[in-house]
């Protein structure tokens, strides 16, 4: 069977962008949520331990055999796998249009509609099978809590008339079946959903897993990620790729580093997201917070707060250009990482700079 799938991602969150149109409540658009960003940014795009959430979805739907994956952005765009056409929605139900056009005009039987928010692990084998056996034109998958923005349509259904694709999808959502599957659900409708999804990702509660080399039980290092012989990583843990922790450093909590951070010497990372690209400079205690370049969301305050000194959160190009780094000289290869505790010599460093908590 000749499959394709169109993923759609909100936008901005400002009310009134549309929303992808499989509401069981209503036909039309709906506003898409202010909550499901990150720092601005869609949380779709958003690094989970090594890779974005959304390449992740693709690399799932190819993995089950999808012939073509289509993305369609209602305003952002990030690095994306293994997709046969990246869309900017500028008029999104034009875009979404054309690309139902696209693959009607290619053969397609049946098309694959997921819209992110949520972050399924839904089962397309199971999910395509039930719908076929059901033989309806529309199936909607549902999950614990209610209906899922994941949708099967014979493509045939929609062939002919002169209405847009949109509405004629619209008039078949009465006839849809349901699939009720027991997939893994985060709604990422909320920061601390994200930070869940990284803890469930490393605890394995989950089937997402780390980008890299398992090093010792429950930690996991991305390519060229340098760690202190003197820091401790408290499994379990993720060091993305070219990421830099620096001496005396803790990282714990099921913290994750990711990929071109750097984590200056002294600092304690507890039960955080630090996100590509971020500098946290020395002698510091970020705890329970999402961190990306000069923004910090504290998930116990629920507040985010933007830092003016780069010698404390930065981008991490502008704290190198403009930050002697004083522990740069002192890195050395990782070897084990599954020590007990901070061996005296670590303590000496630690008391040479201030501890400041930031979360």
């Amino acid at each position: 069977m000749y499959i394709g799938a169109i993923v759609t991602i909100a936008g901005g969150g400002h009310m009134g962008e549309p929303k992808f149109p499989m509401s069981v409540r209503t036909a039309g658009p709906t506003p898409a949520r202010n909550s499901q960003l990150l720092f601005d940014t869609p949380a779709a795009f958003g690094e989970v331990l090594g890779e974005t959430v959304l390449n992740r979805v693709v690399k799932r739907l190819r993995a089950s055999g999808i012939d073509q994956v289509s993305v369609i952005s209602e305003g952002a765009r990030g690095k994306v796998a293994a997709i046969d056409q990246f869309v900017l929605g500028g008029n999104f139900w034009s875009a979404w249009d054309s690309v139902v056009s696209q693959y009607l005009h290619h053969g397609i039987e049946l098309l694959l509609l997921v819209r992110l928010g949520p972050y399924v692990e839904i089962n397309v084998d199971e999910f395509v099978r039930f719908h076929r056996e059901r033989a309806t034109p529309i199936t909607q998958a549902y999950g614990n809590t209610g209906p899922l923005d994941i949708v099967l349509v014979e493509a045939d259904s929609l062939r002919g008339g002169h209405t847009s694709y949109r509405s004629r999808f619209s008039t078949l959502l009465s006839q849809r079946a349901r699939f009720r599957c027991r997939a893994y659900v985060n709604n990422l409708s909320e920061p601390e959903d994200f930070r869940k999804l990284v803890n469930d990702s490393l605890r394995s509660v989950c089937e997402l897993r780390p980008l890299g080399q398992e090093v010792s039980p429950g930690v996991w290092l991305g390519d060229d990620a340098v760690v202190d012989e003197l820091a401790l990583i408290d499994a379990p843990a993720y060091i993305g790729a070219d990421a830099r922790v620096g001496a005396s450093c803790v990282i714990s909590g099921s913290s994750a580093i990711e990929e071109g951070c750097e984590i200056d010497c002294g600092s304690t990372i507890e039960n955080c997201t630090v996100f590509p690209g971020t500098y946290i400079g020395m002698g510091l205690h970020v705890g329970n917070a999402l961190v990306s370049g000069a923004r910090l969301f504290s998930l116990t305050r629920n507040i985010e707060v933007a830092f003016g000194d780069r010698r404390l959160i930065a981008n991490t190009l502008a704290s190198r250009r403009q930050i002697t780094n004083a522990t740069t000289r002192f890195l050395r290869p990782v070897r084990t990482l599954s020590t007990a505790r901070i061996s005296s010599r670590v303590s000496k460093v630690a008391s040479m700079v201030s501890n400041r908590w930031l979360g």
